[in-house]
């Protein structure tokens, strides 16, 4: 069990979305309101930018509620099927963030970095992110690779990632050449 490579501990579920159903939540986001994403500094305690960044949104469409159910059924899937010999001493997770979603405009990227996020803890909900759930929404566009431990890897409309949220995972999107990249992001406790 402890001789498993890293890279085993990433999965890709193909086709978990429909495609039909990604391309309404894309057609549902196109305008919906979007930020600069940012990055937390500890060292200067507080957010910043880089150039070309992507923009963020966790604005409410009507697709979002089952979106963001079905990220259950993929956790659940990971944890208890994929890897449910772990059980013994990893009982699971406490729950997961609404997802969040991103658009990559021409020329727009996001920088190496792991899933170390402290600001989607409040008080109420306590922990770190121990997983992270990757969806793609459409494949329209040109460059935007998503490349994790140095090895690109391809998902499309539909496909749903999720690997661990640590700093073995470092994990960038190459800038997009032409169209718009849009995919969503939750993270698990």
């Amino acid at each position: 069990m402890f001789n498993t490579p890293l890279k085993d501990y990433v999965k890709v579920y193909k086709g978990f979305y429909d495609a039909e159903f990604c391309k309404t939540v894309v057609g549902q986001i196109e305008c919906i309101n979007w930020t600069e994403h940012t990055f937390y500094d500890l060292a200067l305690n507080k957010h910043k930018s880089y150039d070309h960044e992507l923009s963020v949104s966790h604005d409410v469409v009507p697709a979002k509620k089952d979106l963001d159910l079905k990220i259950w059924y993929a956790i659940d899937k990971y944890v208890n099927q994929d890897f449910g010999y772990m059980k013994d001493w990893y009982d699971g997770w406490n729950g997961y963030s609404y997802c969040r979603f991103n658009r990559y405009n021409p020329d727009t990227k996001m920088k190496l970095h792991c899933d170390h996020i402290q600001s989607m803890f409040d008080g109420n909900k306590k922990g770190i992110p121990t997983l992270t759930v990757l969806g793609a929404l459409n494949e329209d566009y040109e460059g935007g690779e998503f490349v994790l431990c140095d090895e690109q890897i391809d998902f499309k409309t539909g496909d749903v990632m999720i690997f661990p949220s640590n700093f073995l995972y470092p994990h960038e999107v190459k800038p997009v050449k032409s169209g718009v990249r849009y995919s969503f992001v939750s993270w698990v406790w």
